[in-house]
């Protein structure tokens, strides 16, 4: 550093613990600021800042002997309500000290990342030659960890999408698992939580939430679509459910059937509404692209007769293993016609695709 720079060495003590003596800040002078350091030193010995204090003073010291003869410390400090009273008072006491004296160039000497707030303040009113952090064994570690979850909880607490997964999926299990206690039936908690996780990460890891969500805010229809397909789905695993229960969960080849048989058509058909409302809303819109909801409904009414009808014949013939199983559907030729059904369908939606781009 120049021999005519004027530097001032400048202990910050953020939350005001020298104010628990009754001192005045800023302080300004070499003699001023030991006075405070080592009344503070029998006080509060186990203090933090008073590491700072000492540490504004050896800087000083060294300061002063490297030739350069202009070095002033001070000691300010801020406020222990609030970050944003703390950052004010040490503004002010900051223009109060530039006003009594005349520098240049500032060092400062901080020992938390709470007290580093400042160095934007400071950087704003006179240029920060350098940063002087204190380093306490454990200490700095310690609190750095603290203020770091202080944020993360905070995230939490007040942004959607952080509290909606942290708050939210938690506060609907502790809820399931609440309803299962007071009815008596906390044997079905954990199948029934875990069930519920499971769809959780799916929907998320698939973006199906997101994909909900644009539907939803497409337009009126849509949301009645997606109301009455949510309740047909609803229905179906409750049918489900009860028609596992009426066979004891067994796992047998007749009961696979019957659970398919049961469910199946169901959750084809609650896929109507759905298909229904975009088809209605493109209508409207007198969209070109109308013809792919038109292929979706078609796709979904063959392939409901397609596996209502093997279900059927299933229920009746009652295959006792898996290789009945094959060999009905080798009779049937149910392989040959559902090839047949996608060879029709791909050529169909791919001549549809291109009539489609040439008039986009």
């Amino acid at each position: 550093m120049s021999s005519f720079k004027r530097i001032a060495v400048v202990a910050v003590d953020f939350d005001n613990d020298v104010g628990r003596l009754g001192v005045k800040t800023p302080v300004i002078g070499y003699d001023n600021v030991l006075k405070v350091a080592n009344e503070y030193a029998l006080t509060y010995p186990q203090d933090s800042d008073l590491n700072v204090i000492f540490t504004a003073l050896k800087l000083y010291k060294e300061l002063s002997k490297s030739g350069n003869s202009s070095v002033e410390v001070l000691l300010v400090a801020g406020d222990e309500g609030s970050s944003s009273k703390a950052g004010i008072k040490i503004s002010d006491e900051l223009d109060n000290a530039l006003k009594l004296i005349n520098i240049d160039e500032v060092v400062v000497v901080v020992d938390s990342a709470e007290d580093e707030k400042v160095l934007p303040i400071i950087q704003s009113k006179i240029n920060v030659v350098g940063v002087e952090r204190v380093i306490v064994e454990q200490l700095r570690g310690v609190e750095e960890t603290y203020v770091l979850l202080g944020r993360y909880l905070r995230k939490v607490l007040e942004e959607r999408r952080f509290s909606k997964i942290f708050l939210g999926f938690p506060g609907i299990l502790i809820l399931i698992y609440s309803i299962l206690l007071m009815i008596n039936l906390t044997i079905y908690a954990s199948p029934v939580i875990t069930l519920l996780i499971a769809v959780l990460l799916i929907f998320k890891g698939f973006g199906v939430d997101e994909a909900i969500s644009k539907w939803w805010r497409i337009s009126p229809i849509t949301r009645i679509s997606l109301i009455l397909t949510t309740i047909s789905v609803g229905m179906t695993g409750v049918i489900f459910y009860i028609t596992l229960a009426s066979r004891n969960y067994s796992y047998d080849v007749g009961s696979i059937i019957l659970y398919l048989s049961n469910t199946v058509p169901f959750f084809l058909l609650s896929l109507i509404p759905l298909i229904v409302g975009r088809l209605t809303l493109r209508v409207l819109r007198r969209s070109i692209k109308i013809w792919r909801d038109l292929i979706a409904l078609t796709v979904l009414l063959i392939f409901y007769q397609f596996l209502t009808g093997i279900l059927e014949v299933m229920k009746v013939i009652q295959p006792t293993d898996v290789q009945q199983v094959v060999r009905i559907l080798s009779d049937y030729n149910v392989t040959n016609m559902l090839f047949l059904y996608i060879i029709v369908i791909a050529s169909v939606s791919a001549v549809l695709y291109v009539i489609e781009k040439k008039f986009i």
